[in-house]
């Protein structure tokens, strides 16, 4: 794990990496580049446990901007908390932060979504038990607003899952701080 991407704890309470690139609930939004320059701060881990208990290591933060995810009550300008996961780690049916990968290093448009995998992957084997034809799963994202149509991941695109969706938090719930301010002083290796 980077040292900007770290969850950490001090005093009782946790800091959470908030990337400043918006999670659209809607379509992807126009890529951009993301970074960490603040945390989230969670307040003590008795009053913040809600299906994140001992989860700490793994998460992270970003504001949400659309309204495709109104009726599992996320709205526009709310936060979401989400466990750093891959695909090989997402259960069918769970709502995710999703990546479509940009062209340029480093940038993408990332979008919260229920991610369905529509057919099971079969194939046939030949003789030698070597996989023939295969059929890649068609993975769908839906959204709960009846208003947002579901869509069909591009086999061929490049997308990658950022996280699994704990919770989300209303702005006002919000405490957002400057992560040079709670990260441990690096020593200088010159010194």
């Amino acid at each position: 794990m980077l040292l900007f991407d770290q969850v950490y704890h001090r005093k009782g309470r946790i800091y959470v990496p908030f990337h400043n690139i918006l999670v659209a609930a809607g379509p992807f939004l126009p890529p951009s580049f993301d970074s960490i320059e603040q945390h989230l701060e969670l307040p003590p881990e008795h009053e913040f446990s809600h299906n994140i208990r001992g989860r700490y290591g793994y998460l992270s933060a970003a504001r949400v901007r659309g309204d495709s995810m109104i009726f599992r009550d996320i709205y526009d300008g709310d936060t979401v908390i989400f466990q750093r996961s891959g695909f090989e780690y997402v259960e069918n049916g769970k709502v995710v932060v999703i990546e479509k990968v940009g062209e340029e290093e480093g940038s993408g448009a990332w979008s919260l979504k229920r991610l369905v995998i529509e057919q099971p992957r079969s194939s046939t084997r030949n003789e030698f038990g070597e996989e023939i034809d295969g059929n890649n799963p068609l993975v769908v994202l839906y959204s709960y607003n009846p208003q947002v149509r579901p869509w069909q991941l591009d086999p061929s695109g490049r997308y990658r899952i950022r996280g699994v969706l704990l919770r989300s938090l209303r702005p006002e719930d919000v405490h957002l701080v400057d992560s040079d301010g709670i990260r441990p002083a690096i020593p200088d290796e010159e010194q």
